[in-house]
């Protein structure tokens, strides 16, 4: 896809945030349920899949603690089940796996596109990550739906600029032309994954 991104950290801390606010459910969290989507894991495997050279260690890394603190959260939610498999001889391991409230809630998630220009830097790639992996077909309806949500939000964009009378170096002109121009940049992006997708 070609410009080279940096990974993106979670929280400092190994808490995730209040499982009682929506928004919070973050995009972490939904990695997590697309990994298990795929069929139960042991959090070892799973952690290996952020790390620098793991699959989504390009786009997202977690460390270990994180990782489990999100677990937890999504087992409270009632999104994912853990369960202890014996191995032979050895310690047995906690595996995880997805409910079908989890299912359901990552299914979602993953057809929406995102609402905001930042939020294709994280969420959008996770979504796309998962997207070819399940079918190219898939991927490039995700990517027509987020191309039409982004050229509506350039659209809004670009009225709310016209209205606009201050000076031209004002910060709240300076900020929105960036804005605008960011939001142009993702959509000349789209356009090419598009064509890339269609092959």
């Amino acid at each position: 896809m070609g410009e080279r991104t940096t990974p993106t950290s979670a929280t400092p801390s190994a808490q995730p945030p209040d499982e009682n606010t929506r928004a919070h459910h973050d995009a972490a969290e939904y990695a997590l349920l697309g990994l298990l989507r795929e069929g139960p894991c042991h959090g070892y495997r799973l952690a290996a899949t952020f790390a620098p050279d793991g699959h989504l260690g390009p786009i997202l890394r977690l460390k270990m603690s994180q990782m489990y603190a999100y677990l937890h959260k999504l087992e409270r939610q009632g999104w994912l089940v853990p369960r202890d498999e014996s191995a032979g001889a050895a310690r047995p391991r906690r595996v995880f796996a997805l409910t079908a409230d989890g299912e359901r809630a990552y299914d979602r998630w993953l057809a929406e596109p995102v609402a905001a220009t930042r939020d294709i830097r994280l969420d959008f790639l996770l979504k796309l990550a998962f997207a070819i992996e399940r079918d190219q077909a898939f991927a490039a309806d995700l990517v027509a739906r987020q191309r039409a949500a982004t050229a509506g939000r350039l659209d809004r964009l670009r009225a709310q600029a016209a209205t606009i009378r201050d000076d031209p170096l004002s910060l709240r002109r300076l900020a929105l032309g960036h804005h605008i121009h960011q939001t142009e940049a993702t959509l000349a992006w789209l356009d090419g994954l598009a064509s890339e997708l269609r092959g």
